[in-house]
């Protein structure tokens, strides 16, 4: 029997769901921080006859020393498939093996890069303008107009269109079976003018992908069919939402890890084509990779000109011109010294990444069917590429950094907390952004000291005005630029390598340091406003007792949803999010009644002092508390 579809909560290049590992919007840093394994060391220069042997050691030590069930690689140099191999199992239950142009992998939002291309196509025809208002090209769909730039394919294609983005907390009911439902019913909030910022937004693609129905007249798949995927050969490459029973024995299985051993799951159900529904093999995705290493076209089969391909893939959108950016749809990275083209793929169970190396004219696809143990398959890619990458050309030599004389008189200056701008502002969902903090200390040793959600601190020489690299990592490529404002103020963080979200300094009542201690405080005497409620049977006890149970289980609710927002099947989130924040409602409302009784207690002086004092406490809690709730839009009635 083959599992029935599962409902897919995120499906986009970055996982929007807290993952129990940092951010996976941080998969690209992490790379650059992280030793390869003893495995996955190789000699340099090698020919590339060696190059099969040494992906096949890396790919295989790593499924078994994560406890990731199956791969699949295909590696494009000069022209060529140098290696097109499927490693491992497509479904570790009945041990079906990965056979690289035959078992369909869910790529998730590699298929963003053919939007792009779409799009990329339609312009060169004339049929599209990067840089014209996308309402031309809209009519059944009408953004607020919140701003007075306006928003072109060209910010969306660097996630650069001001959108808000939420989709960790669903709103009630089945996801909408439309692209147009989608885009009406999930339109998020623009929160800033477009071109500014970068934050990863399914909703952007999703816009570009309705625009190209809308110009070519045809359904996205059929255009793409025609248009790319035919041209190219691509025959085992389709954009489903859901796998088709006729495609179901080549699925490859996404897979959880249950008792150390991972088990299949059923079929990932996503909401829209381009945010993650392509299935696809090792063997296709390599003549896509050298249809755009040979100036867009393959075997004969053009898809796009030479000219058209060169302005694709070049710089178009950064936060800090030291460091990478947004190529057309591209994420720019820098790596041994080198640069690189390319985007990260993650859906519920499966990891993916896509890279063009194109002065060197090498491409590399790999796929993992399963996260492994601590999400260990967002690190494995950005191993494999590491050593792909230090095939025939190793990094250069780099001198370790000394801290500038002058920065310990500058360091107070960058510290605070950082957060990223890849979040909901409006919504409950807000209230989630503290989660994913970086934060920044003076290091009191010429050095900025930061951490990142996860990890221990780490010391950052500045080597320019604002940009820092790592002090005990002089090879490392990882950068870290900070941006300030007119007034000389710093105001945002970005790294190197992660062009798809930025970082905002945050005021003192938004970090996390303070949401963790005043969450701590609260609990404490909300707990002793109940146990005051048992022992001192009164009004004003009964009542801050019941304000005190409903704001713990308030409390256990949203910690719930915090720690385990994954394994919560769909549904479940809405659900247990506003029967949460019913009980923060309750507890809010009769606050003032709270704040009565407290004044009327010293007042006439009722009562010892230790209950007086206890009360209070609970009850001045209870309003910081309810202002907090109200800060982080938790007081509404569902989740947005």
């Amino acid at each position: 029997m083959f599992p029935s579809t599962r409902e897919v909560r995120y499906t986009c290049g970055m996982p929007s769901t807290p993952y129990r590992a940092p951010l996976g919007l941080s998969a690209l840093v992490l790379v650059l921080a992280l030793a390869v394994p003893a495995w996955a060391r190789v000699p340099q220069r090698m020919d590339v006859t060696s190059l099969e042997p040494l992906v096949e050691r890396i790919v295989t030590g790593q499924l078994a020393a994560y406890r990731i069930p199956g791969a699949t690689v295909a590696v494009v140099r000069d022209g060529q498939v140098v290696l097109a191999r499927g490693y491992g199992d497509a479904d570790a239950g009945n041990h079906t093996p990965v056979v690289a142009d035959k078992t369909l992998f869910r790529v998730a939002s590699l298929g963003k890069l053919f939007v792009w291309t779409a799009v990329m196509q339609l312009a060169e025809r004339g049929r599209l303008e990067l840089d014209a208002d996308v309402h031309t090209y809209l009519e059944d769909v009408r953004l607020p107009a919140a701003y007075a730039r306006p928003l072109t394919l060209a910010h969306l294609m660097a996630h650069a269109g001001g959108f808000e983005v939420h989709e960790r907390l669903w709103p009630e009911g089945p996801p909408p079976e439309t692209l147009e439902a989608y885009l009406r019913e999930r339109m998020p909030a623009r929160v800033r003018p477009p071109g500014e910022l970068s934050a990863y937004s399914d909703y952007g693609t999703s816009l570009a992908e309705h625009i190209i129905e809308r110009v070519s007249g045809q359904p996205f798949e059929q255009y793409l069919r025609e248009n790319v995927l035919e041209p190219l050969g691509m025959k085992r490459t389709f954009f489903r939402r859901t796998v088709p029973p006729e495609l179901a024995a080549d699925m490859a299985l996404g897979h959880t890890l249950e008792d150390g051993s991972p088990r299949a799951q059923p079929l990932e159900h996503v909401v829209v084509a381009s945010s993650g529904s392509m299935l696809t093999t090792a063997t296709d995705l390599a003549r896509f990779m050298l249809a755009h290493l040979q100036g867009g076209q393959h075997e004969g089969h053009r898809i796009l000109r030479e000219e058209t391909v060169r302005r694709m893939h070049r710089q178009h959108f950064t936060h800090d011109p030291r460091l990478s950016g947004w190529a057309h749809g591209f994420m720019e990275f820098h790596l041994n010294g080198q640069r690189l083209i390319g985007h990260l793929g993650d859906a519920y169970l499966f990891h993916s990444l896509l890279v063009l190396m194109p002065e060197q004219g090498t491409g590399l696809f790999v796929s993992y069917n399963g996260p492994g143990e601590k999400d260990a398959a967002q690190r494995a890619r950005m191993e494999l590429l590491r050593a792909v990458l230090e095939h025939g050309h190793p990094a250069p030599p780099s001198d370790r950094p000394e801290p500038p004389r002058d920065f310990a008189g500058r360091a107070a200056r960058f510290a605070g907390g950082y957060q990223t701008t890849w979040r909901s502002y409006g919504t409950a969902e807000s209230s989630l952004g503290w989660r994913q903090e970086i934060r920044v200390r003076d290091g009191g040793d010429g050095t900025l000291h930061l951490r990142e959600p996860g990890r221990a601190w780490r010391r950052w020489v500045e080597v320019e005005p604002r940009l820092f690299r790592p002090a005990e990592d002089p090879a490392s490529a990882e950068r870290v630029a900070f941006r300030e404002d007119a007034a000389g103020h710093i105001t945002h963080l970005f790294f190197e390598n992660q062009p798809a979200a930025a970082y905002e300094r945050v005021p003192w009542y938004e970090t996390s340091a303070f949401t963790y201690g005043l969450l701590a405080v609260c609990a404490v005497l909300f707990a002793l406003a109940v146990l005051a409620g048992i022992l001192h049977r009164s009004p004003a006890t009964g009542l801050l007792a019941i304000i005190g149970l409903l704001h713990l289980l308030f409390l256990s609710g949203f910690t719930l949803l915090v720690r385990h927002h994954v394994e919560l099947e769909y549904g479940a989130t809405p659900r247990l999010l506003g029967v949460s924040m019913a009980c923060a409602l309750g507890a809010t409302v009769l606050t003032p009644g709270a704040l009565a009784w407290s004044a009327r207690a010293w007042w006439k002086r009722s009562g010892r002092l230790a209950l007086r004092l206890s009360l209070t406490g609970a009850t001045l809690a209870a309003t910081a508390f309810a202002a907090w709730l109200h800060h982080w839009h938790l007081l509404g009635l569902g989740p947005g």
